[in-house]
């Protein structure tokens, strides 16, 4: 995910969010610190169990610019295939919108 989120640094229209399900959110800063990690982190844990109902984790959504899922999967894979589809799905992603706001419809992947 690091990784992921340091090839769009310099780019303002790609955001990443992380939305932590620890009961305890005293235990985020000490585990970006021990990894190294730059990562923006929410403690989450009733959003994500009430209002998203979310129980599998972990999950990436991609959403666009009006809030629209365009993307969710669950599970985790340590290979670098995971990073390529998910820079290939936010590409899409950002060709949908780019093509929405230039007046052609885009239809939600």
């Amino acid at each position: 995910m690091q990784k992921l989120i340091d090839s769009y640094k310099d780019k303002a229209n790609v955001q990443f969010l992380t939305l932590n399900m620890d009961e305890n959110p005293g235990l985020i800063t000490p585990f970006l610190a021990e990894h190294q990690l730059s990562m923006t982190v929410l403690p989450a844990y009733s959003y994500v169990v009430d209002t998203l109902n979310v129980y599998g984790i972990p999950q990436d959504w991609i959403v666009d610019g009006q809030g629209i899922v365009r993307l969710k999967g669950t599970g985790y894979d340590n290979t670098e295939k995971w990073e390529q589809g998910m820079t290939e799905a936010i590409e899409k992603v950002k060709v949908a919108e780019t093509v929405s706001t230039s007046g052609v419809d885009a239809k939600p992947q």
